[in-house]
């Protein structure tokens, strides 16, 4: 499905946070020097396949480095997480349907393309805890 993204007039509330390339080894050092309790409010996965990282929690507790995109839950689609500041020019329920088929369901987080067309589809429901030990051997080859 070809998306256009346009800025969102009013932002949502942050309910996840996700980065890809160099943005996700960042992040992924920020979560290894955090108190283990923060650790402990968040949930996360990992994609090998390109090197991205999302991660889900409370706004406070959601690190912050440059290159991150901030999400948030669809207000006519709860299941979706979208850019807090953006907007898909496609209905936010059509978007879960489509979404829903490829993934059997689920929760999913949709992000804008790399090229800034058309979007980047994450199945958030395999979020689990985060592992330090996961985190280091995943930065391990690109550090």
């Amino acid at each position: 499905m070809a998306l256009r993204w346009s800025p969102r007039a009013h932002p949502l509330e942050p309910a996840g946070v996700a980065a890809s390339g160099a943005a996700a080894r960042a992040l992924a050092r920020r979560l290894l020097g955090a108190p283990p309790e923060r650790l402990a409010g968040l949930r996360g996965c990992l994609e090998t396949s390109r090197p991205l990282l999302l991660l889900l929690g409370e706004a406070a507790l959601l690190p912050w480095v440059d290159g991150v995109v901030y999400l948030g839950r669809e207000p006519r689609a709860p299941t979706l997480l979208v850019p807090t500041t953006l907007t898909a020019d496609v209905p936010p329920d059509l978007l879960l349907r489509a979404a829903r088929r490829r993934l059997q369901g689920g929760v999913a987080a949709i992000l804008p393309a790399p090229s800034g067309a058309g979007g980047v589809l994450i199945d958030v429901s395999v979020a689990g805890a985060i592992d330090p030990d996961a985190l280091a051997s995943w930065l391990e080859p690109s550090s």
